[in-house]
């Protein structure tokens, strides 16, 4: 039991270290700011708290997300507009738990999920838990479910506001249901205010953090740290694009994209979602046409901008139809091809080879044992069966061909996902990948 709590810390420190990271504000402080080692990732918003129907109350800036924790008996709702901060605050709080949990052999171990992945009205919250635990991190389902009992697990949960609209109100229910069968000593969750303001029911938490938007004072802190001087005179007298850096994630990409913003263009726009699209647009054109520091393809060797936008498009879009956040090279389905032509050659490519190979196969071996008749026979009866049983890892082979010749992936895929990840486009968690960030993904299925 105790190699298998020490192996899923292990493995969730980890995952934390990668994705504070690959997030926009580190990479702020270690290309603009030039901090080396970089600095711990302070919030530069204000924290705000909620208990029953007591008024809110604001936390000074000292106060870090981990006194809140304790002092709420560790029971809390993470609340914030997206790209406001709230991963960001839940990764600094699993930090300081991690840290904590290596100390003391008896505490909890925090465990992060995503709610996204919750897509069952009849699922219990304790079974979708147990079956991440295995798919995230190989643990078996009988000791994660030992560990429940004996609440010795911490669920950070984030991406409540990822929920589809019709299931975000039984999800709601399966967690509250989820904390009256388990009695976990600690629970976690974040959502938007509009995903959790439309819910008729509230969570069993003791309290909620609310993150308040950026203020211009901490908008202009953050740039002048940050080396931005001229992004600030720029846009401290444009209200529209002053509310767009009050939200933390838009201002850490304004920052890194500067040199891609047309200021007098920008401020042309008139609606709020052209001005993110401009801005999302400017972040990924900055960090294509940026410094590649050559780990994953030689100089002159990586792909052009528009073939990454162009599979990094695919593959959102793929991803959202079948309504996931996470990718993993070897879970690449035939269902992702398009059923009007892609998927016919696709299945008729494996068939014809299958029947080929047995079919030789089988004729070859009985003309040895018996004689030229025979051995047509058995290639004919032995083509049959191989149209039905195919060959091992052939699908995979012939699907990642139809997908190269059809322009929607490289050959080598996996050097192709690590390299978006090096520029700040994905995220790689372990053999994973996902968006940098929920509003990014969003905008390449758009495009």
């Amino acid at each position: 039991m105790q190699r298998n709590r020490d192996k899923l810390l292990n493995t969730v420190k980890r995952e934390v270290l990668q994705l504070r990271s690959q997030s926009l504000h580190h990479a702020v402080i270690v290309n603009l700011v030039r901090q080396q080692p970089p600095q711990q990732l302070k919030r530069s918003w204000d924290l705000e708290v909620k208990v029953g129907k007591r008024p809110i109350f604001q936390l000074p800036a000292k106060v870090n997300i981990m006194q809140v924790f304790d002092r709420m008996k560790g029971k809390l709702l993470i609340l914030g507009n997206p790209g406001g901060g709230k991963t960001t605050t839940l990764l600094e709080l699993a930090r300081r738990l991690i840290i904590r949990a290596e100390k003391e052999a008896n505490t909890p171990i925090p465990v992060l999920l995503d709610l996204s992945k919750w897509q069952n009205n009849n699922r219990e919250i304790s079974d979708w838990l147990v079956e991440e635990l295995k798919f995230q991190y190989n643990i078996p389902n009988k000791i994660t479910r030992k560990w429940l009992e004996n609440q010795l697990l911490l669920p950070l949960i984030d991406g409540f506001d990822q929920v589809s609209l019709e299931l975000s109100e039984y999800c709601l229910e399966k967690i509250n249901k989820f904390s009256v069968d388990f009695q976990p000593k600690h629970l976690v969750i974040c959502s938007s205010f509009a995903a959790y303001k439309n819910c008729q029911n509230k969570l069993r938490v003791n309290a909620a953090v609310l993150l308040q938007p950026l203020k211009n004072s901490q908008i202009q802190d953050y740039l002048l740290v940050a080396r931005s001087r001229e992004l600030w005179n720029y846009i401290q007298d444009e209200p529209e694009l002053l509310n767009l850096a009050k939200i933390p994630l838009m201002l850490s990409m304004m920052t890194l994209a500067y040199e891609e913003i047309l200021i007098a263009a920008w401020r042309r726009i008139t609606s709020k979602d052209g001005r993110e699209k401009y801005l999302l647009n400017a972040y990924i054109r900055s960090q294509l046409g940026g410094e590649n520091n050559y780990k994953w393809y030689s100089k002159n060797q990586e792909p052009l901008p528009e073939q990454t936008r162009r599979w990094l498009t695919w593959l959102a879009q793929r991803m959202a139809a079948e309504n996931t956040q996470e990718f993993r090279i070897e879970k690449l389905q035939s269902s992702w091809l398009d059923p009007h032509g892609e998927l016919q050659t696709y299945q008729l490519i494996v068939n014809l080879i299958s029947v080929l190979f047995w079919g030789f196969t089988f004729g070859f071996i009985f003309t040895l044992i018996w004689e030229l008749k025979e051995g047509l026979i058995s290639g004919a009866i032995g083509g049959l069966i191989g149209g039905l049983i195919g060959l091992p890892g052939l699908k995979n082979l012939v699907l990642r061909i139809v997908l190269f010749s059809n322009g929607h992936i490289p050959w080598n895929y996996r050097r192709f996902l690590n390299y978006a990840s090096s520029q700040l486009l994905l995220q790689r968690i372990g053999d994973r990948y996902q968006f940098i960030h929920h509003l990014l993904y969003k905008h390449f299925t758009e495009m």
